[in-house]
């Protein structure tokens, strides 16, 4: 599955989501979870290896987080 397909399959169960489609780049997520309200200052940044960075995302009313992955 490529990014924006993972985008559309989330989005059918939050829908506050489906802008992430049209971001080409992790700057560009970022903006976005901001701007719908996700929890920018609880995010979390896990370094995977030299070349993978995490962010971890909490979502507000859920129990349940959003993960983009960089490389």
């Amino acid at each position: 599955m490529n990014f924006k397909e993972h985008v559309s399959l989330a989005s059918e169960q939050f829908p506050v989501l489906t802008g992430l489609s049209s971001c080409a780049n992790l700057d560009q997520a970022f903006r976005f979870l901001e701007s719908v309200g996700f929890g920018v200052a609880q995010m979390d940044l896990l370094s995977q290896d030299e070349f993978t960075l995490d962010l971890v995302f909490p979502f507000n009313d859920h129990n349940r987080y959003l993960v983009l992955s960089a490389s």
